[in-house]
Order: C-alpha cells, then structure tokens, then sequence
C-alpha cells in the first residue's frame, strides 16, 4: 500500500512537471509570434507554480517593458540580473527602462496646450521647420528613427559627441554612430529640453531638391508629447503628454471613425502593433514612416506567406545611411489596421536583408508613408494605443 502511494505521488508530480512544461513552451511560442497579451497570461500561470524561472522571468519582464509598464517590469528585469549579472538581455532591458524613466522627467513644454507644425513638404517624406539649440533648420519626418543630427549641423550647433556603436537600418546595413544631447529642440510651441541624438549621415537631402535637410526627427522626440502626425493636413499636432490627456483623448477617438489598436515599444523607438497584409497571418509590424516611395517593406517571411508579386525588372538601387541598398518594387493588395484597409499600397523589398532579425520576436514587416499617409496618425504612449483617424 505504501508504496502504491509513493507511486502515486511520483506520477501526479510528473503529470504536474509535464504540464507546466508544455505551458512554458506554449508561452515561448507565443512570445516568438509576437502574441504579446497571450504570452504574458501564459507565463504568469507557469510563473505562480515556478517563481525561480529566470528565462521566462525575462520574456515576461520584456513584454511589460513593450507596454510600457514600467512598475511591473522593474522587479521582474532587476530578479534576473540579481541572478545573472552577466545577463546582457536583460541589462539592456532595464536600461531601456531606466531611459523612459529619465525621459519623462526632462523638461518638455506646449505653448498654448497644443502646437501645430505645418510641412514644409510631404513629398516624398514630411519635412517640418524645427530649431535646434537656437539654430532653425529643416527635419525629416520618421518614426522608424530616433532624433539624428547631420555631421556639419551638429558641428555647427556645438554638439560634442562619442561613439555610439553601429547602427543597423534599410537593407539590414550598418553604420558608425556618434551620440550626443541637443540642450532643446523646438517644432512650433513643443520645445524638448535635453534631447539624446545620433550624429550620421542621412542622406534625406537628395530626396528633397532644394530643400537643405539636416536631420531627422523621430519617436524619441514624440515619446514626450501626445503626438498626431496629421497628413491629410500636413501638419503636425504637438500637446503634453499626461494621463488625463490620454484619456480624454482615447475617449474622442473611440467616438469617431478611426481605428485604435494596442501597440508596443520595443527599445527606444521601435513602435509595434498587429497588422496583415493580404491573406498573410496578422502579426507584428515595424510602423516606421520613413520609407520614401512605400508604404511597406516585408520581410522574407511576408513575400513568402503573403504572396507579394516582385517586379525584379523595376529592382533600383538607393543609398541610406548604411550605404547602398537594392529594393524590389511590388504592390500589396490590401493591408489591414484594425478597422483600417488600405488597397493597392507600393512597397520595396531588400533581398539583401533587412533589420527585422535584430528583435527576439516575428516582425512581419514595416508599415510605412504610403499607407499612412492617409490618416492622422497618432501614438499614445501612456495608453499604449495606435490611432488611425481619417
């Protein structure tokens, strides 16, 4: 009888061992796909009946840090590199958080309680007027950037750098960085004290004849404010970011004809949310604007899935800041944001790579101007909503 019971004992332990293995994995997988809400359900239960787990700790402390839920994902990251300080993931990770953090309590101001910037162009990028440390000069619009600094503007306003690494951009290419902090940066009444920048170069000037382009202005930027990049109107609509302001917002938005789905925040300015492209499985996309020309650029993975026709006989060759890039034209049938459908959306694939391997996670693509363009097109980072109005 005894040791029926022993027996019993083992196989019911097994039985529980086996289970919350399989859930673990489940969860894994669903981090891998990008299904972050599933995920996080999914590695809370195992995490209730094995606390000790570090990798899964990890996944769950990233997918908070992707909401922007910074009080839930401080313990988690901090758990991990008490028990690996060597954990480069997770280092990186709450620097990351730590870097919102100090974001959020530099001073940023709105005349008025809101700025409106106009374009100086739309084609074939938005171009907004901004001064920079007391000098005006002309800015790209893109949030699939941070804030960059051509090399003889930075000189010219004093901004003293170091070496930031390298960059990875269009075409998965990379290039040498510099890192600097511009004291203010200024569109219309929206001014942003001690702005971080990279220090490259661009390039956005050939893309503009006369136009003097000397730098870009990206999400690190927008993270500050309540940002609306209106290009029915060109224009762009700067108010404070604030709780109340959010949810007054949202509140609006939910009774109008736009489409408000989550989205995430991977680094420091990698905006996310779930997207499909003709019959391809709805997952995660870069929604990065500044694709000149497109308003897509797949991933392998969506040509395959999402049966993009390339035109190979079109294939060009263009320059970014990690040099040349060879692009494929094609046209997507459709794509799809939530509630939003756009039809016959241009886009350019780069057979040489792209930038979408450097996440942990499935990133189907970039969802770029030319789909965008038709909406006003806002980020809301304390509700972690994307807002597609037009």
């Amino acid at each position: 009888m005894l040791k029926q019971t022993f027996a019993a004992v083992a196989i019911a332990l097994f039985a529980g061992s086996t289970a919350a293995n399989a859930q673990n994995e489940t969860a894994a997988v669903l981090f891998q796909d990008g299904n972050f809400p599933e995920a996080a359900v999914a590695y809370e239960a195992y995490h209730a009946e094995h606390p000790n787990d570090m990798t899964s700790k990890l996944n769950l402390g990233a997918i908070r840090l992707y909401e922007n839920d910074l009080t839930s994902a401080e313990p988690l990251l901090r758990t991990v590199l008490s028990a690996d300080p060597r954990n480069e993931r997770a280092t990186r990770l709450l620097g990351e958080l730590y870097r919102r953090r100090a974001e959020a309590e530099r001073r940023t101001t709105v005349d008025g309680g809101e700025a409106i910037v106009p374009f100086i162009t739309a084609d074939p990028l938005p171009v907004v007027r901004v001064v920079a440390n007391g000098k005006a000069a002309n800015f790209v619009v893109d949030t699939g950037a941070d804030v960059a600094l051509e090399p003889s503007f930075a000189a010219s306003i004093g901004i003293k750098t170091a070496n930031a690494g390298m960059g990875t951009f269009a075409g998965g290419t990379h290039a040498p960085m510099q890192s600097g902090m511009l004291a203010s940066l200024a569109l219309g009444g929206a001014t942003a004290d001690d702005v971080p920048v990279h220090v490259l170069g661009t390039g956005g000037s050939a893309l503009f004849p006369g136009l003097q382009i000397e730098g870009v202005v990206g999400t690190t930027y927008f993270e500050r404010f309540l940002a609306t990049i209106d290009y029915p109107n060109n224009r762009l609509i700067l108010r404070p970011r604030s709780a109340q302001g959010s949810a007054a917002f949202e509140e609006a938005a939910a009774q109008s004809h736009t489409s408000i789905v989550p989205c995430y925040l991977v680094g420091d300015h990698f905006v996310m949310a779930v997207a499909q492209v003709n019959d391809g499985p709805a997952g995660l996309f870069l929604f990065d604007s500044g694709l000149a020309g497109g308003g897509l650029m797949p991933s392998q993975l969506l040509v395959d899935t999402a049966a993009l026709a390339l035109d190979k006989a079109h294939a060009s060759t263009g320059v970014g800041p990690g040099g040349p890039v060879q692009a494929i034209p094609f046209v997507a049938a459709r794509i799809t944001v939530g509630t939003t459908m756009q039809r016959n959306i241009h886009g350019l694939y780069t057979p040489e790579g792209s930038p979408f391997g450097m996440f942990s996670f499935t990133v189907w693509g970039a969802i770029s101007n030319d789909f965008l363009k038709h909406y006003a097109y806002t980020v809301d980072f304390d509700a972690m909503k994307l807002v597609l109005a037009g």
